[in-house]
């Protein structure tokens, strides 16, 4: 007796059909799976049994056989148990399993028949829409998934008896509220007090989508800064919701994104975080962090501390957009499309050049610690602003006439400028522009030239640093709704990027 049914299996982010055949046949009671079952897979034998006799059904006691195809890729998980229960129960003869050509399986069974939340699901529900699947069979526990894919009917159960009655279907029941997605209060950028070079450069920073290493003593606010730049992102679209919604699934924290509202993710991982742990790896390659901020933001606080490998690590994706890992059963590639953002003290005690504190770092230490950031690093960061501890005046003074700017709206402006400007071109924001394209989309005022000459030879701007300071003035421009850079617009970008050709020159 043969039947089969589908499954899939999760290879990187994306998620691989997999067709799972049974042969019951006469000889020696055994049971055998092939095709590059892992150990996971291998245990589903003991699992299955238990459940199928625990859940009213009989175990066919005969050879049998299971085959997970295609045989050249490697199928790890317990998903694939309810798939291999429910195509015994059907080669069998115990149910009856309609339209199986337009169904998809996948859970992990108690031995009590109780089915678990597994990791992944979004995945194959998405592969399954793509391959036109109409219909899945999946643990009520991944009902969260299961509404964000709409054209596919997902039959929710809580045990295997159910195979027998697959009417009911969960899939556009709202979500209860035990079960909704945790809310982060992210700052609003009108709430802190002072700041006001830093809060344009965050403003900057999310307007042109360009990274930002915010430099400044313990306590001044460089955390809270760049935590406030969550709320001034547009939300992610459809597409980006679900690829990212893809990687957290995989990851089994889903409950981390705000589904309702839609914020781009914030990762902000630990300067103790591994290489492995930052971009992905594993003996099954899983995401790292860098793919966790897919479509968001990545924020390294206290930068210098980060190891060096770690650091090194990231220029691949900043550059690439992507992470590339090589196994010896194949090569897996990441999404890591991410704004970068950073913050750091400026020497080991963080007081340096900070009035009526005094520092106790010599010239070296401070030189040493600085020199921590790779050149390559730095050359992929457009905006570094000196951040400084609040005055008196600024702490006590009210925020009334601040907190009536409409920041979220100034950015929305200058990204659909942006989106207009690049309509039918590669580019998606200012922070992309190469060398080729500043002439063209780069147009000086006349009164800007000049100051552009004065800003050339006093910060002996190399052409990184000239590509950078007329990223960010085009961003500025944007900001004031200018069609070309005007002097002040300039002026401004000459100040954000004075820190870092200043600190580029004392090194």
């Amino acid at each position: 007796m043969y039947s089969y049914v589908y499954s899939a299996v999760i290879h990187g982010v994306k998620a691989k059909m997999v067709k799972v055949e049974v042969d019951i046949s006469r000889g020696l009671p055994c049971f055998k799976i092939v095709g590059l079952a892992g150990k996971t897979v291998q245990e589903s034998a003991k699992r299955v049994r238990s459940a199928l006799i625990n859940s009213g059904f009989e175990w066919p006691v005969k050879k049998i056989t299971i085959n997970l195809a295609p045989g050249n890729l490697n199928k790890y998980g317990s998903h694939f148990d309810l798939a291999i229960a429910a195509v015994l129960l059907e080669c069998s003869g115990q149910i009856k399993i309609e339209n199986k050509e337009q169904k998809i399986f996948a859970g992990e069974l108690n031995l009590n028949g109780n089915l678990n939340h597994v990791r992944g699901i979004l995945s194959m529900l998405l592969v399954a829409q793509k391959n036109n699947y109409s219909e899945a069979i999946i643990a009520k526990a991944n009902q969260k998934e299961s509404l964000l894919v709409k054209n596919i009917n997902s039959y929710l159960i809580d045990h295997l008896h159910e195979l027998n009655n697959l009417t009911k279907k969960y899939n556009k029941k709202p979500l209860t509220k035990k079960n909704q997605t945790k809310t982060t209060n992210y700052p609003d950028l009108n709430q802190i007090k002072g700041q006001k070079t830093a809060k344009n450069a965050i403003i900057t920073a999310a307007a042109g989508g360009h990274n930002l290493l915010l430099i400044g003593p313990p306590g001044c606010g460089k955390t809270i800064l760049a935590e406030s730049i969550v709320k001034l992102l547009e939300p992610l679209t459809k597409k980006e919701l679900l690829e990212t919604a893809s990687i957290y699934s995989i990851n089994d924290s889903l409950a981390e994104l705000n589904l309702e509202k839609k914020y781009r993710p914030f990762v902000a991982p630990h300067h103790s975080i591994t290489s492995a742990a930052l971009i992905g790896g594993g003996r099954i390659p899983g995401p790292g962090e860098i793919s966790m901020a897919h479509n968001g933001v990545l924020f390294l606080d206290e930068l210098p501390e980060f190891k060096n490998n770690v650091l090194a690590n990231l220029r691949e994706p900043l550059e690439k957009k992507r992470i590339k890992i090589v196994r010896q059963q194949g090569s897996y590639f990441f999404p890591a499309n991410f704004q970068f953002l950073a913050a750091m003290n400026p020497c080991p005690c963080g007081f340096a050049g900070v009035k009526n504190r005094k520092c106790r770092c010599s010239e070296r230490d401070i030189v040493r610690y600085q020199q921590k950031l790779s050149g390559p690093l730095k050359d992929r960061i457009d905006l570094q602003i000196e951040v400084l501890p609040l005055k008196k005046e600024e702490l006590l003074e009210n925020n009334k006439s601040d907190s009536k700017i409409d920041y979220y709206q100034k950015v929305k402006n200058a990204r659909k400028m942006q989106a207009k400007r690049y309509k039918n071109t590669s580019l998606k924001n200012n922070s992309q522009l190469m060398l080729k394209d500043i002439d063209q989309y780069c147009q000086l005022e006349s009164s800007s030239q000049a100051i552009l000459n004065q800003a050339y030879q006093k910060l002996q701007l190399s052409v990184r640093g000239y590509i950078r300071l007329l990223r960010v003035a085009r961003t500025i421009a944007d900001l004031n709704q200018n069609l070309e850079i005007t002097k002040s617009d300039l002026i401004k970008a000459i100040d954000f990027r004075w820190y870092a050709e200043k600190s580029e020159m004392l090194l």
